[in-house]
Parts: structure tokens; sequence; C-alpha cells
């Protein structure tokens, strides 16, 4: 499994898991040291992460990403906003949901299944022009799941 991201769109940080093979998980820990530099900083942020490529999620990693959420949710303040998740598997939604038994999320996470809708989804949250009712009709209309 390995992460890609960019932060050309920060606040927005776009963020892509794949298969690839990271032996060291080099990304992985550069993306951890990216995010929790953000809260080190006091920068908000939020997450448009696509797994839609990812079929085998890297199990070992899960209790690094425990420990280190475990720690920013310490923080009075959650840096990390939202974040749209793009996920069409089964399998990964299932290693997501156990993930949050475990450990919930810092903040909001939409999980939607194709990548037009989380654009639109981020567009929607992040301009001032749409009300809360709006974006809570899109998320009922296109069946985003809300945790």
């Amino acid at each position: 499994m390995k992460i890609f991201f960019n932060t050309f769109r920060f606040p927005t940080v776009d963020v892509k898991i794949t298969n690839e093979t990271d032996d060291t998980n080099k990304n992985y820990d550069t993306f951890m040291e990216y995010w929790e530099t953000r809260y080190k900083k006091k920068e908000h942020f939020h997450l448009l992460m696509d797994l839609q490529t990812l079929t085998r999620p890297n199990l070992g990693l899960c209790l690094d990403f425990i420990r280190r959420q475990k720690e920013m949710k310490k923080e009075p303040i959650q840096y990390l906003d939202y974040s749209v998740v793009v996920v069409n598997n089964p399998i990964v939604r299932g290693v997501l949901n156990m993930l949050w038994i475990l450990c919930p999320p810092l903040n909001t996470v939409y999980l939607v299944a194709e990548m037009s809708l989380a654009l639109t989804l981020v567009n929607c949250i992040n301009s001032p022009i749409y009300s809360k009712e709006y974006i809570a009709t899109y998320i009922e209309m296109y069946n985003i799941t809300k945790i």
C-alpha cells in the first residue's frame, strides 16, 4: 500500500492510496508526519482521500495509525475539519469501519462511492454559499455515509 498526497489546493489535501508496494512504509510515514505537523502548526485542513484503486490495505499499519490518532485526539482543537473518502471496495470499507470502532475519527468523515460526488461535496462544504440544510440534502440525495 502506497500513499501519495499533494497540498496544491490547501486547505484541501488530496490523498490517493494505492496497492503499489512501499516496503519501508516511507510514504505512509511522510503523510502521517505531514498530518501531525498541521496539528503542531495549528493549521485547519481537510482530506479528500481516493481509495478507489486500493484493494489490499496494509493491516500492519493499523496499530501505528490508531496510536497516532489517539495522540491527535488529545489536542483541545481538532485541526482536521473533515474528510471525504472515496471508497467503493467493501473489504476496504470494512477495514475503515473496524478502524473507526477501535478509534473513532478525529472529525466528520463522509464516505462516497464516486470521485465526482466527493469533489462536489468538498466544494459545497467549503463554499459560504451553501447552507447546512443544502449540504444535508446533498448527502441524503446521493446516499453519502456520514460518520
